[in-house]
């Protein structure tokens, strides 16, 4: 297992924006829309804003700087490209990287 990159490939394959634990946050909907409009402009996002502007791929940044997130909800990192490509769940922590934090 290798350190998860932040860059605009994984952006791109992240599925964290569509995970049931973000979906009432008003915070993910607003850093999701400034996502929109920076691709409409087909620039490269990781060069752009950082990882706390994007409201996914914490298992290469950090925990989520939203606050309204809903843990209680079952996160969907095992379905995901970016986790199953760098073999996260041999890692720590081995999902909900949103509330603990990058992959190690």
């Amino acid at each position: 297992m290798g350190e998860v990159e932040f860059n605009n490939e994984n952006v791109m394959k992240c599925m964290c924006s569509g995970c049931p634990v973000q979906g009432t946050s008003e915070c993910v909907k607003g850093k999701l829309q400034k996502m929109q409009e920076i691709m409409s402009e087909d620039i490269d996002i990781a060069t752009v804003i950082g990882p706390e502007d994007v409201p996914g791929l914490y298992c290469a940044s950090s925990e989520a700087s939203c606050t309204d997130l809903y843990y209680h909800e079952e996160c969907k990192c095992a379905e995901c490209p970016v986790f199953k490509e760098n073999d996260l769940m041999s890692g720590k922590p081995a999902g909900y990287y949103c509330r603990d934090g990058k992959a190690l």
